[in-house]
């Protein structure tokens, strides 16, 4: 693998007070990256980054591209106090053209499901893009191309009453768009909650309007936090059960899905789609804590739910893709993409840019191969980034969102203060 040129110029974001300022800084290029045989990523010339953008976007939690433009989901202005606690809805949603420059934002508020501070699911639609709601409850909504709201709400199971003893009542989903409409993994309990509470989950398919395409399988009796991974008509889902993770593998035309462990050693597991053909893969943060050791690992998924293991390893953790990353991962979460025969990873590590230089932030964009071997057994490109000067560290909270387009990709870098917009192109 060649060393790539990075160049990172950074502009600082405007205070909250109305100040301004300005930095820089231009990192050298990161020449000691690992080499690996196998199959050859896509983008074998190198990684450029350049034209980064502040945005004044606090907290954002997701973002998903819909035709020649971004739409990101952040932090709403309105909020409800729960047992003392101020708490946020999370549904403003905004526009950026394909370069990261905002365009457009609408604070909706409590107006998609009142009184809802819990997570959503952001999915492609045909005209559009649909949100569903990710916590307790799954509220259905539509949007155009320009984020605005379509109709009311849909649920897509019942909701059970607020005293109900004997109804399920959804708690979380993970979901995944596929084809004429998307896969929803929810679990479901009877209410009231308790720490004996145990949750089952459920698989369905959905059309875009909320009819059930297929029957809701029963999949787990005993689950927490489903995710889901779906493409050319397989589906993979994860999640964790009994403290730790579990797989239900569902490769094309078969007529039930296969159910694996996977000892993740209780980190929770991300399915991932790895090309468009139905290859799915899993992934996760080997971390215990924010300050443990430990970085993002990641398996191949076979047809039959087993994960591809390099040559005479029987031991999941010696699959780390973070291994020539030079940096301790700092948060759980990361940014995984497929993309022309590849497989990209957004992260933020905690280590030295250079021999002997302070430990700080270091942005990562690695992309790996995705052949018929284990993961860690393709080539990669390793691309590593330290942002210099005041005003640039990044928050205690950092989500990471890789926007691809046909000719680049936009890396979205959000933390609590703000959102950054940073121009990738593979060359």
């Amino acid at each position: 693998m060649r060393p790539q040129v990075f160049s990172f110029i950074l502009a600082c974001a405007l205070t909250a007070c109305g100040g301004s300022g300005s930095s820089s800084g231009t990192p050298q290029a990161d020449a000691t990256a690992g080499t690996f045989v196998g199959t050859s990523p896509d983008t074998t010339a190198g990684i450029t980054v350049t034209d980064p953008q502040v945005v004044s976007l606090p907290s954002m939690h997701d973002a998903l591209v819909v035709g020649d433009h971004i739409v990101v989901r952040s932090l709403s202005a309105s909020s409800i106090t729960v047992n003392g606690k101020q708490l946020y809805a999370r549904t403003r949603l905004s526009l950026l053209d394909k370069d990261g420059k905002l365009t457009a934002s609408t604070d909706y508020g409590f107006a998609l499901a009142a009184g809802y501070t819990g997570d959503w699911l952001m999915m492609p639609s045909p005209d559009g893009f649909i949100m569903v709601q990710s916590g307790p409850g799954t509220k259905l909504l539509h949007f155009d191309a320009q984020a605005k709201l379509e109709g009311g709400a849909t649920d897509l199971y019942p909701v059970a009453a607020a005293d109900s003893t004997s109804e399920l009542s959804a708690a979380e989903s993970g979901g995944a768009v596929d084809g004429n409409g998307f896969w929803l993994a929810t679990t479901f309990s009877r209410l009231p909650i308790t720490d004996k509470t145990q949750y089952l989950l459920k698989l369905c398919k959905f059309d875009f309007n909320g009819r059930q395409l297929t029957p809701p399988f029963e999949i787990s009796t005993s689950s927490l936090h489903p995710r889901v991974a779906a493409a050319g008509g397989a589906v993979l889902t994860a999640w964790l059960e009994n403290g730790g993770a579990m797989l239900a593998m569902w490769p094309k035309g078969l007529g039930a899905p296969v159910l694996r462990t996977l000892a993740t050693g209780g980190a929770q597991p991300y399915p991932t789609v790895l090309d468009t053909n139905g290859k799915m893969g899993v992934l996760w943060n080997a971390k215990g804590t924010t300050t443990s050791p430990g970085g993002v690992n990641g398996v191949a998924i076979d047809s039959n739910g087993a994960p591809v293991l390099s040559v005479s390893n029987s031991d999941l953790a010696l699959e780390t893709l973070s291994g020539h990353w030079k940096g301790n991962v700092r948060g759980p979460e990361f940014d995984a993409r497929a993309y022309k025969g590849s497989l990209l990873l957004a992260d933020l590590v905690l280590g030295s840019y250079n021999p002997g230089d302070p430990i700080g932030d270091i942005v990562v964009l690695a992309d790996y191969g995705v052949g018929t071997a284990a993961l860690t057994a393709q080539k990669s490109l390793v691309e590593r980034v330290r942002l210099t000067g005041p005003g640039n560290g990044i928050g205690s909270s950092p989500v990471f969102r890789q926007m691809l387009f046909a000719d680049h990709a936009m890396l979205l870098i959000g933390d609590e203060n703000q959102l950054r917009t940073v121009r990738v192109v593979r060359n």
